[in-house]
């Protein structure tokens, strides 16, 4: 648990002589209408010149008391101790926290009796409880301190009050009467600490404690273990909590001071600022007021106070700077006033007197139109459509404000519609009310309510009133009544496109739905439409719907988020997000979103006795003087708040799963299943147990769970929405997956919401408030709910504005850097940051990168999001230009694969004879070729087929006296193809063989090295050992000489095998190379390619200058065929780039990447490489270092620079990797 600090900052000490005088003191407070002294404590920085604390810095300088420092009237107290007793009992109060609480239902009591009153020695003594009535003797006082249950002084401390003959201090009362500790005194069962500090850090080691925190909530768990071992082994051995978890020290900077120039280097200016961008530099620590909170750590103001401007010294000065940036308004003065750092944010509560804006900007005091009249028809003029067009225009004419509703508001003001002469539509309504009546019994079974009452007023407003039509829906539908198709058809299409069919489609359901309902004869299972109805919508116009189809786009036209800065957001919000689970990462731990997270509803009131002070969740302040409603009346009071982790957990759901932000509000706490996750703290998993709260079961769909987090198969956590907006009947839908940490903060919330905003009951679906109007069949339906996202007790959802409108666009205006605009602040009037980006666009950029990046398949991802359709997912993916780009590179080139599938499929159909012509034909393969052979029993593979089912390894090999061995065993295995003797293989594999080849030249290639090495160690023994034959001495390296000739042997055995695979398929090679050069002759279709084994000349290897090359190709097959294995290529290649970017100046990064990370970039940068060098030659040159970046920058100085390039290319896998904050030059 950690008690919020927030309204205790520490302030950077000033000379004496930049304070205010007593009376000045007083003037400043008075134009800041500072009523209290717990107002003065929080508000007095508003002012430069105000101490924070007057009664010492004020003494002897005229200082009294606050009331006259406030100005305010000195309340008339009761005078003695005994009369304010008396009137506390007549009001019932009988506990300190009571009196705290109503003690201003009085206005003579005293805010403190204790203080106030010099003979009142205690609460205790103020509500005459003296020590007589406690336990008369120790042993009856431990009797009752051990049915508490409680083990520590600081339970007993929590809990004493539990019986009132108790007392906080029995170590005081019984000092003299058999005190011997706390530890006999809660438990005879005493266990004495380990006697060294060896033990008890042995113990702690064997316990798995690792950190100062989980030793202080496990300690316990080794009854012989002390609860502060700092003091315990004092002079005993102790150092620090370093040597006793065997911890390394961290990396960060030693002293503050380094720390604080480090910080100053980075031009760091703001806490919001370090916490974003501290990972720029590995020394600076996540928690700088913890790490050096001993070595010098004042507060985060003193951090930055070298950054603190100074302010002009007087009004006038500040006034001559704010009129030459020419500001006209207090609005362009918030916007502007940055650009001079000497000019403060309020200058009308910074320099005293204030005559106010006009005068300090040099305006005319009104230079807006003085009557209603003027400005409408300066507005006129502008030919302004609508308020939103008003508010991007009004700016063309001065004298417009920005807000006529508030400038005119007791002088004439009607509405925006007369303001902007625009033409209000007339309303016929009323004039029907059988109509709308009939009308609003339909839409009990109908959803989409606002675009249907629409279509009502269309209806009447363009047809039943144009042709004076009587106040009967069943008029339309009689026969003998004429219905105006063209009127009708005129009145649809002059709706906006995107409602025509939906307009249409409403007016037609209604109809229908009476007709059924009063113009149809129902007998038994059988309904007949009486003869004198029909409804014309459907008869007289059918197929209109048809034709109302409006263009809609391909795809959304919701901007995208870069993936890049989701990973950001969430690292802002959870640093190293990821691993929450694992590391039970606490809200105490997570300071800065106390201040994020700030608003009036992120701190709730609860009881101090409520506030467990030992849960790690529970964050919480004291408020003193806060004005509360008690018994009717606003009085001043301590209040004690908690902080609610709602609007947190929201909009980390909103980056971490692709849910509508209403989804993620709508969804169950799961208070009322039968059983419930629960996290242990122990084991960082998640388990399964039932369910005991008072709301279990209780829920009207209790038979199946409803919360947010399930139990999946085999245990692991699945995800339940409750609702879908696609769906069939709006249901909700389960995904059988769910990232662990969301899981984790879900179930943390769930705890949270139970502890300090308990339910009575679940809350009726039809009881919630909701932005739209929802068919109340639609909520009964539902039956009741436990909302995860509650505001309070009430049990109603938060809405998407409070959860999403101000907090979005805050987080991404934090975490941009310099010039990337995902938001802005607000200069004008309304939220404080503005960005392109809403809660829906992250939905949109969550399912385009899992699709468009992750390569998700489309119906995972669409069961994952809930859509009914395929199509619905499809819509949502935002693909820019190089997203489809690269895409339809990588497709051309596995044109080539899909040559052989198609051959494939053939021989698969057809059997090897249909593809003779394309496949080469050898001694051992002849027959199937011949005759005609089972087709499938061929098994294919990327370099060729195998037609003996691939079960005939055991036989493919040579012919030794008759019989046929086995395939002698390669790079391949023991299914060794290209050795097999009814191996079949052909043009359409050139492909697959040319990349077995590639991965069997690198094997070679290292087992050479090898080779190598070993040869020249043994050829040093063999001298060693020859130069002690002749000289007739001991050969004591013997064991080594035998060992390296055993080495080099075995090396040269592999070397062999590999070697005879090289050859194999080298002979399919150079054959299907002969094949091709004969499709070209007039008989090449006729003739069948033999390529016979006394034909092969013998072959030798030699390794390729290229060892880059030979690399490069086995990363880029790997991307084609499915069997190819980069894993030996990877490290080599990886190495050898990281190599080339140290050389060029760069930081290394491959070696941060997974192996399919590094497929992908290497792929990528060989394709920018060999675009800008134009051969592997000159790129051997680049990645051996006889070539530098700069050479090319220089020679190409048209281009981009390809260092940028190349940097971009490792950053963008890092980020995605690590989603590091790091600084973005590597030079």
């Amino acid at each position: 648990m950690r008690r919020c600090n927030k309204l205790n900052c520490m302030r950077i000490k000033m000379p004496e002589e930049s304070y205010c005088s007593y009376d000045e003191a007083r003037q400043i407070i008075a134009a800041l209408n500072i009523c209290t002294a717990g107002q003065y404590r929080s508000r007095y920085k508003e002012h430069a010149g105000l101490p924070s604390n007057p009664p010492i810095f004020f003494a002897g300088k005229g200082w009294d008391c606050w009331y006259v420092f406030l100005s305010k009237a000195k309340p008339d107290l009761y005078e003695s101790l005994s009369q304010a007793q008396i009137a506390a009992r007549f009001l019932g109060i009988s506990t300190q926290l009571e009196y705290v609480a109503r003690y201003k239902e009085d206005s003579r009591l005293p805010s403190d009796p204790v203080r106030f009153y010099d003979e009142c020695k205690s609460w205790r003594h103020f509500f005459q409880e003296d020590y007589e009535k406690a336990y008369p003797t120790y042993e009856e006082a431990k009797s009752a301190a051990r049915r508490l249950g409680v083990h520590t002084a600081k339970e007993y401390k929590n809990r004493y009050l539990a019986d009132k003959k108790l007392r906080s201090n029995p170590n005081e009362v019984y000092a003299k009467t058999g005190w011997k500790g706390w530890g006999p005194f809660l438990s005879d069962e005493l266990v004495a600490i380990y006697a060294s500090y060896e033990e008890a850090k042995q113990a702690t080691k064997k316990l798995g404690i690792v950190s100062v925190p989980d030793y202080r909530k496990r300690y316990y768990e080794d009854p012989r273990l002390p609860s502060s071992p700092e003091k315990a082994y004092s002079g005993r051995g102790w150092t620090n909590w370093y040597d006793f978890f065997d911890r390394q020290k961290s990396k960060f900077y030693p002293t503050y001071s380094e720390m604080e120039q480090a910080v100053h280097k980075l031009g760091i200016t703001s806490k919001d600022e370090y916490l974003v961008r501290r990972k720029e530099d590995e020394k600076l620590p996540c928690a700088p007021w913890s790490e050096y909170a001993s070595k010098g750590w004042v507060s985060w103001k003193f951090l930055f106070r070298f950054f603190k401007p100074l302010f002009y010294s007087d009004l006038a000065e500040a006034s001559a700077a704010a009129q030459r940036l020419g500001i006209i308004s207090a609005s362009d003065y918030r916007a502007k006033y940055k650009l001079d750092p000497r000019l403060p944010c309020d200058p009308k509560s910074h320099f005293l007197p204030w005559s106010g804006w006009p005068n300090f900007l040099g305006v005319e005091r009104d230079r807006n139109y003085k009557t209603y009249e003027e400005a409408k028809k300066a507005a006129e003029k502008f030919g302004f459509k609508s308020y939103a067009e008003y508010r991007d225009g009004y700016k063309q004419d001065p004298r417009l404000p920005s807000a006529p509703y508030r400038a005119f508001k007791h002088k004439g003001w009607i509405s925006i519609q007369d303001f902007l002469s625009l033409e209000i539509a007339p309303d016929y309504s009323d004039s029907y009310p059988c109509l709308c009546d009939v009308y609003e019994k339909h839409l009990r079974f109908q959803t989409n309510y606002a675009i249907r009452r629409m279509a009502l007023r269309v209806l009447i407003n363009g047809y039943f009133h144009e042709l004076n039509l009587p106040d009967d829906p069943k008029f339309l539908l009689l026969r003998a009544n004429k219905f105006n198709a063209a009127l009708y058809i005129s009145l649809i299409e002059s709706q906006a496109e995107s409602l025509k069919q939906q307009v249409h489609t409403s007016i037609s359901t209604f109809f229908q739905w009476v007709l059924d309902e009063e113009c149809t004869d129902v007998d038994g299972d059988e309904s007949v439409v009486l003869n004198d109805f029909r409804n014309p919508f459907s008869s007289i116009l059918a197929g209109f719907a048809k034709g109302l189809g409006y263009s809609k786009l391909g795809q959304t036209n919701k901007p995208s988020l870069g993936y890049e800065y989701i990973l950001r957001a969430r690292n802002y919000l959870v640093p190293d997000y990821e691993m929450s689970l694992s590391r039970r990462v606490s809200l105490s731990q997570l300071e800065h979103l106390q201040e994020f997270f700030d608003s009036r509803g992120d701190w709730l009131d609860v009881p101090l006795s409520k506030i467990d002070v030992d849960d790690p969740h529970t964050v919480w302040r004291k408020l003193e003087r806060i004005e509360r409603v008690v018994a009717g009346k606003r009085r001043r009071v301590v209040v004690y708040q908690v902080w609610s982790p709602v609007r947190f957990v929201a909009l980390y759901t909103l980056l971490r799963f692709p849910l509508r932000g209403q989804q993620i509000l709508w969804l169950d706490s799961g208070e009322a299943d039968r059983e419930v996750g629960v996290v242990d703290m122990e084991t960082g998993t998640i388990e399964w147990r039932k369910n005991t709260g008072h709301l279990a079961l209780r829920g009207t769909r209790s038979s199946t769970p409803q919360a947010a987090v399930q139990k999946g198969i085999n245990g692991y956590p699945k995800f339940y929405c409750t609702t879908n907006k696609t769906g069939a009947r709006d249901q909700g839908y389960e995904v059988e997956w769910i990232p662990e940490d969301l899981a984790y903060w879900l179930l943390v919330l769930r705890d949270w919401q139970e502890k300090y905003s308990p339910l009575d009951y679940p809350t009726p679906w039809t009881s919630i408030k909701t932005h739209a109007e929802i068919n109340s069949e639609i909520l009964k339906s539902r039956g009741s709910q436990c909302f995860l996202f509650r505001q309070d007790k009430t049990g109603q959802p938060i809405t998407t504005a409070t959860a999403f409108q101000t907090t979005l666009p805050k987080l991404l205006y934090l975490i941009q850097r310099g010039g990337e605009d995902l938001a802005r602040k607000n200069s004008q009037y309304g939220p404080r940051y503005l960005s392109d980006y809403t809660p829906h666009c992250l939905r949109v950029s969550l399912i385009t990168a899992y699709i468009a990046d992750g390569d998700a398949p489309i119906h995972i991802v669409s069961k994952l999001v809930g859509h009914a359709a395929l199509v619905m997912t499809i819509h949502y993916v935002s693909l820019k230009e190089h997203q489809m780009r690269r895409p339809m590179q990588e497709a051309e080139k596995r044109a080539e694969y899909t040559a052989c599938d198609n051959l494939v499929r053939d021989v698969l159909a057809n059997g090897l004879q249909s593809q003779a012509r394309n496949l080469i034909a050898t001694d051992g393969n002849r027959i199937f070729f011949e005759k005609s052979s089972t087709k499938s029993a061929n098994v294919i593979f990327d370099w060729g087929i195998c037609p003996m089912s691939a079960a005939a390894c055991n036989i493919g090999g040579d012919l030794i006296e008759n019989v046929y061995a086995a395939v002698e065993a390669g790079y391949l295995g023991q299914k060794n193809c290209p050795r097999c003797r009814f191996f079949v293989s052909g043009i359409a594999f050139l492909g697959g063989l040319v990349s077995l080849a590639n991965e069997i030249a690198l094997e070679i290639h290292d087992e050479s090295g090898r080779y190598q090495a070993y040869t020249a160690e043994l050829d040093e023994l063999e001298s060693a050992w020859y130069d002690a034959s002749i000289k007739d001495l001991p050969f004591d390296r013997e064991l080594d000489r035998k060992r390296s000739v055993a080495q080099q042997q075995q090396s040269a055995a592999k070397l062999e095998v590999l070697l005879r695979d090289y050859g194999a398929v080298n002979r399919y090679v150079m054959g299907c190379v002969k094949a091709i050069d004969h499709t070209e002759s007039e008989n090449s279709e006729a003739e069948l390619k033999l390529v016979v084994s006394e034909d092969l000349k013998e072959m030798s290897f030699r390794a390729s200058e290229s060892t880059y090359h030979l690399l490069s190709e086995i990363c880029q097959n790997a991307t084609i065929y499915r069997s190819a294995n980069p894993s030996r290529a990877l490290p080599l290649i990886s190495e050898m780039i990281d190599r080339m970017a140290a050389n060029n100046g760069l930081r290394p990064a491959m070696y941060k990447l997974t192996n399919a990370q590094k497929l992908a970039a290497c792929n990528q940068l060989n394709s920018l490489l060999m675009s800008r060098l134009h051969s592997w030659e000159r790129i051997d040159n680049l990645i051996s270092g006889k070539l530098m970046i700069l050479d090319v920058d220089e020679y190409q100085a048209g281009l981009t620079p390809i260092t940028s390039e190349i940097k971009a290319i490792f950053s963008n896998y890092v980020s995605l990797t690590s989603g590091a904050h790091g600084d973005e030059n590597d030079e």
